[in-house]
């Protein structure tokens, strides 16, 4: 938290979206009681899986081992995430990586964390990047080295699309930067929530397309369905 969000912490302090507490958009004891995880699956296919690994079948046509999902999109994860992204309250950044931080198993500690960037206008709009943040977040909490990694290139708003429709969009949509870090490295990706999972499959393609070994993802949240 830097100097300005202190200050207007103190001034105008955030309250817990469940019980209405201040301090914070979610408070200790709500974080552990209010959102509602989901069961270790294949993120595509919903197949129970062993620590949230993409199922065999679906490996066929993913560059993801992993992909951890910290709630069920519903609720109270779905407010939080409207108020980082659409309430300009970055503070929510902070719950929603430590949601996500006690999904995630204990990795090599040499793992770098990146995010899948925000279109350009998203960021103007809101002054932030939201996924930025929650990497960020997630890196600090498990004492892991935090990069940026991705450069989106394609800003072609994605809601309402199909996922065929959102593919074809994401195919080119991202370029690696810092690309020394990348040989034979592996990967954490960090976004905020997964829906079709083409933003994160096209991301992770061009991790390893610029020599990424492994690339596992990390999210907030996902639908139950």
């Amino acid at each position: 938290m830097n100097i300005l969000e202190r200050a207007i912490n103190v001034i105008a302090p955030h309250t817990c979206l469940s019980c209405e507490a201040e301090g914070g958009l979610l408070c200790a004891s709500c974080q552990l009681s209010v959102l509602t995880p989901l069961p270790s699956r294949c993120y595509l296919c919903h197949k129970i899986t062993r620590q949230y690994s993409v199922c065999a079948n679906c490996k066929r046509r993913s560059s993801l081992g992993h992909v951890w999902v910290g709630a069920s999109y519903e609720g109270i994860a779905k407010d939080l995430i409207y108020k980082l992204k659409f309430g300009r309250a970055n503070a929510a950044a902070r719950p929603l990586a430590q949601a996500i931080s006690e999904q995630i198993p204990r990795l090599n500690k040499k793992v770098l964390v990146t995010h899948v960037p925000t279109a350009n206008q998203r960021i103007r709009l809101r002054g932030y990047d939201q996924a930025q943040l929650i990497a960020k977040a997630v890196a600090d909490e498990k004492g892991w080295l935090y990069l940026p990694l991705l450069v989106r290139t394609s800003s072609k708003r994605q809601v309402g699309s199909s996922k065929k429709e959102r593919e074809n969009q994401l195919e080119h949509a991202f370029t690696v930067q810092n690309k020394r870090f990348l040989q034979g490295a592996q990967v954490l990706l960090i976004d905020d929530v997964v829906t079709t999972g083409a933003t994160l499959e096209s991301a992770a393609k061009a991790l390893k397309n610029n020599g990424v070994k492994t690339v596992d993802a990390a999210v907030f949240a996902q639908s139950q369905g």
